[in-house]
This record gives C-alpha cells, structure tokens and sequence, in this order.
C-alpha cells in the first residue's frame, strides 16, 4: 500500500507538467473557476454568519478582562479558520468532485488519448454525468460521515486514540477523494457505482495516495482550489492507466 501511495503521489508531478507540455489548459479553465466559485460560495456562508451574530461577540464577552479581549478576538478568528476547513475538506471536496464531474470525464479522455495515442471514443452526456458524480458524492459523504463518527470516540483514549483517530480519520477522507477522482474514468467506461466501489476498493493504496495529494492541494486558496480538481483527474488516470490493465 505504501508503494501504490508514493505511486499517486508522484502521478500529480506528472500531472502538472501533462498540463504545460500537451496544453491541456482549455479543458482545466471552466472547472477551475467552477471549483474558486462554488468553494467561495460555500465559505461565504457561514463566514457571513459568523461575523453578524452574535457568536463572535459571545467569545469575546467571556474575557473577562479588558485588556485580554484581544484573546477572545483570535479564538473567533481561529473558529472562523477552523469552519473554514471543516467547509472546504469535509463537504465543499464533494460539492466540486459533483459539479466539475461532466467537464473531468473529458480531461480524462483526454489523458488516456494522449497516453495511447489512440482516439478514445466517447459517449458522455452532460447531465447524466452530472447526475453521475452527485449519486457518487452522496454516497461517499453518508460513508465517510458513518467512519468518522466511528473513529471519533477514539479521541478519549489519551494520546494514542487521538493519534489513531488522526490517521484514521485523514485516511478515510483522502479514500474517498480520490475515489471521486478515480470515478470520473470508471464513470465514462460505464462502470456503475457498485463496479466503481469494488474496483476502488482493490485499490485502496492508490486512492488513498491520491486523494491525500488532492486535500493538500485544496489547501492553497483559489490556485489551489482552481487546480486540484484538474490535478486529482489527470493524476488518477495516469495511475489507473499505469497499471496495465484493460480498466
């Protein structure tokens, strides 16, 4: 599994220099500013909240000194920070894997194309695809929602269960982003969801690997927001496709 992870790892360097070398920019722009755009959107909410209720201003009432109100100013920043994050990996992962999900099963037609150098035929339909990659992005949030409330109660275990949760934790979300990364290659071969999961599950390593990359991407404001959806479909599919297997 360590190997399969390096593997999808490394797949993003290749990614990023597939996208300069073969000009693959005009397949990345719509999604890209689909993804800044909805993740802006998605943060703007509770953001807004925030700052006009009156939560804010109940933390920084529970200073009771004057002078250390500053305190109580940086906790509500450091909440803001922390809604963001929650926003940005737990759902807004899924709301962009949903919505750029018609313009990725192009990119990754695209990128078995320029691999095979063959042409690779196509019969994608917008919406269907659409409807595709919101059924995925449901499923894998209700699953990855069920593992964390089973891996949170770890966390009372000291030290070690907090660690284990950790790992737990960031393992089953970067599975099943880069479940929603692999999907978009099994999706336009006409795998249906329950042929996607066995074929994911096969390869856990590799989902794992990518998605890891895919969050760490995601935590650059805007250009990554912009890229990761590009880098996690380029990525998985010169992985899927290095295996040598007819997928």
């Amino acid at each position: 599994m360590i190997q399969d992870i390096a593997d999808s790892f490394s797949a993003y360097a290749k990614a990023l220099g597939m996208i300069s070398r073969h000009n693959l920019w005009r397949h990345i722009i719509i999604p890209g500013l689909v993804s800044v755009v909805a993740l802006l959107l998605l943060l703007a909410g509770p953001v807004v909240w925030f700052a006009n209720s009156t939560v804010e201003q109940s933390i920084v009432n529970l200073i009771p000194w004057e002078g250390m109100r500053s305190v109580g100013e940086k906790l509500a920043d450091t909440l803001v920070l922390v809604l963001n994050v929650f926003f940005i990996f737990f759902i807004g992962k899924y709301i962009v894997l949903a919505v750029v999900s018609p313009f990725m099963g192009a990119l990754s037609e695209k990128v078995e194309s320029i691999v095979t150098g063959k042409q690779v035929p196509s019969d994608s339909n917008f919406f269907q695809d659409l409807l595709r990659g919101i059924t995925v992005s449901l499923r894998n949030l209700m699953y990855e929602l069920l593992f964390t409330l089973l891996i949170l109660p770890l966390n009372l275990i000291p030290v070690i269960g907090s660690v284990v949760a950790t790992v737990l934790g960031l393992s089953v979300e970067a599975y099943y982003a880069g479940f929603g990364n692999m999907d978009y290659t099994l999706e336009r071969k006409r795998y249906n969801v329950g042929q996607s999961v066995t074929y994911v599950k096969s390869r856990r390593g590799k989902a794992i690997g990518n998605g890891l990359a895919f969050l760490g991407v995601l935590l650059i404001p805007i250009l990554g927001w912009f890229l990761a959806p590009a880098l996690g479909t380029i990525a998985a599919t010169l992985t899927m496709l290095g295996e040598g297997e007819k997928i």
